[in-house]
């Protein structure tokens, strides 16, 4: 692959930068989208189009430093993989279970880690007392971050049911939140 992207590249100078952040990144890039898209092809695809976007735009990213470039890297191979999933509809048939919460050790403290893996394992098994629909649409407008209008025609209904369904499915959370939070004295999240 990197000898496409060396093809791209105009002058000796950008030929080597960009061939220093490929050998630097690709391993750790292709980590990240298969971890997401748990295809090897879709996660190449991902890995492909991410660095086709930073010799779209090698004016910027060429002036970081590694760490700042990788940390970048990260999250534009991220954002490829999410638009790869969102493209495939996958989501309505992928159950939430098998979606993994992702932390990045390079962003935050080991006891951050731990304590929001905490609240993401509360929040899933609250979650898993919803129905599948209600934790597909809650998942696609707040993890995915996908518009009533994408959420509607992935699921084929029309966008004002989206919406009360996502008020009903926060509606019996809050309630279950409560309920739990006052019996146990601890808060869920």
């Amino acid at each position: 692959m990197l000898a496409i992207y060396i093809s791209m590249l105009e002058t000796e100078q950008e030929r080597t930068k960009m061939t220093e952040l490929y050998e630097a990144n690709k391993n750790t890039c292709l980590h990240v989208a298969l971890n997401i898209l748990k295809s090897q092809d879709l996660a190449e695809d991902a890995v492909h189009n991410a660095f086709v976007e930073v010799i779209k735009n090698k004016d910027r990213y060429f002036q970081l430093s590694g760490r700042d470039f990788r940390s970048l890297i990260v999250v534009i191979v991220k954002n490829k993989s999410i638009d790869i999933i969102r493209k495939r509809k996958k989501i309505s048939e992928t159950p939430i279970d098998d979606m993994e919460y992702q932390l990045d050790s390079m962003e935050m403290p080991i006891e951050m880690q731990i304590i929001n893996k905490e609240e993401y394992e509360n929040l899933i098994r609250e979650l898993s007392q919803l129905n599948e629909i209600d934790k597909q649409i809650l998942v696609m407008k707040y993890v995915l971050d996908m518009s009533y209008k994408e959420i509607a025609n992935s699921l084929g209904v029309l966008e004002k049911n989206v919406d009360m369904r996502i008020y009903r499915a926060k509606l019996k959370y809050r309630k279950r939140f409560g309920k739990k939070e006052e019996s146990d004295g601890k808060s869920v999240i």
